[in-house]
């Protein structure tokens, strides 16, 4: 790949720790999210995009047989695993996970040394773990020459996520980040996997701006929402909420709460992603930006995955000339997405972290 001066540090990284060049680098993008939030693993629409600078940085070697030795630069830590160990609740874990879903008798036989660096700060909502595990599929199969499609990649990065790692994640993440280009919205859905690149919205962009509050994903309300949600479902009698429409709400809103909400929130988000794919073939920035926040009251109201900071600062963002924000990834902190005329965007940014001090400008995208 082009060498970039992240590529060339991380290269550089390699070698000094391993004593050995790296024969592999690779670099996997986080996303930011416009749409459709926690819909992916119910069968519905999303709509995220890559970003262009911000991700994961990889680089490869063979080693010791049976090995996986790791360094991360982000947590200034190395490990060394054996490639058949389970989980061991451990940064490691993702890495782990990933080399080993595709390469098990490669690293049986070669081993696998490998060098991390990411950009993506962490438990800001950008998907630094499915970046993390796209990176590492990536590097693994480029090095032991493994035949995958980067759709091949997605689908094994959220494997690893839910049957290693622990995470009840749809396919979203890993999705934008092995086949989403930087920069460009990715419309997905992600039941039957076909997507579509969105035209971008001339004269304008999306400012991202870091909460300063983090997000575990690992920490129970992620799966209690999945739990919610197929609870919802076998009420209803579907096989997945995105089975139901607008149509349905009366039958959903008669559900005992909170399973109502959870449901209400998945088809009207889909509803309003559905909307922004025609809002941006039609070049309509008001309308998409009016979809975007109508995204974030029903994340807030109906799912209830928001905090008092992101609320605050989408709500700060509108009064600042954004014509829409919402909070983007899986919740309960992390960032915010807005759009903004591009002579604005800049000093709407500057007015949210200036306003909020742990507040910090991600991405102008």
């Amino acid at each position: 790949m082009t060498a970039t001066p992240k590529i060339l540090a991380i290269a550089a990284a390699h070698e000094a720790h391993f004593d050995t060049a790296p024969e592999v680098t690779v670099f996997a993008p986080g996303r930011v999210n416009l749409l459709g939030e926690h819909t992916d693993y119910n069968g519905g629409f999303v709509m995220p995009i890559a970003l262009s600078g911000l991700g994961v940085h990889v680089a490869a070697s063979r080693g010791t047989p049976g090995k996986v030795e790791m360094r991360s630069e982000t947590f200034d830590a190395t490990a060394t695993r054996n490639v058949t160990e389970a989980k061991a609740d451990h940064w490691s874990d993702y890495v782990l996970g990933s080399a080993a879903a595709v390469a098990v008798e490669a690293i049986a036989a070669q081993g696998l040394r490998l060098s991390i660096s990411t950009t993506v700060p962490l438990g800001a909502g950008l998907s630094s773990s499915a970046a993390l595990e796209v990176g590492t599929l990536r590097a693994v199969t480029t090095l032991f020459n493994i035949a995958m499609t980067p759709v091949e990649i997605a689908i094994a990065a959220r494997r690893v996520e839910n049957d290693y790692v622990g995470v009840p994640c749809g396919i979203m993440d890993q999705f934008a980040s092995s086949v989403g280009v930087p920069g460009e919205a990715l419309f997905l859905d992600t039941r039957t996997l076909e997507y579509a690149l969105a035209p971008r919205l001339a004269g304008h962009s999306f400012v991202v701006v870091n909460s300063g509050v983090s997000h575990q994903l690992n920490d129970g309300g992620y799966a209690t929402r999945v739990a919610e949600c197929r609870a919802a479902t076998a009420a209803l009698g579907v096989e997945l909420l995105s089975d139901l429409g607008l149509d349905d709400l009366p039958r959903i809103d008669a559900l005992p709460d909170p399973i109502n909400r959870r449901a209400r929130h998945i088809v009207t988000d889909n509803d309003l992603t559905e909307r922004g794919l025609a809002a941006l073939k039609a070049g309509d920035a008001a309308t998409f930006g009016a979809l975007m926040t109508q995204s974030h009251a029903t994340e807030r109201d109906n799912y209830e995955i928001t905090v008092p900071e992101t609320d605050a600062i989408a709500a700060a963002a509108l009064a600042n000339g954004a014509l829409g924000a919402r909070q983007t990834g899986g919740g309960w902190g992390g960032a915010i997405v807005a759009l903004a005329p591009d002579e604005q965007a800049e000093s709407c940014a500057e007015a949210l972290t200036k306003k909020f001090p742990n507040a910090k400008l991600l991405a102008l995208s």
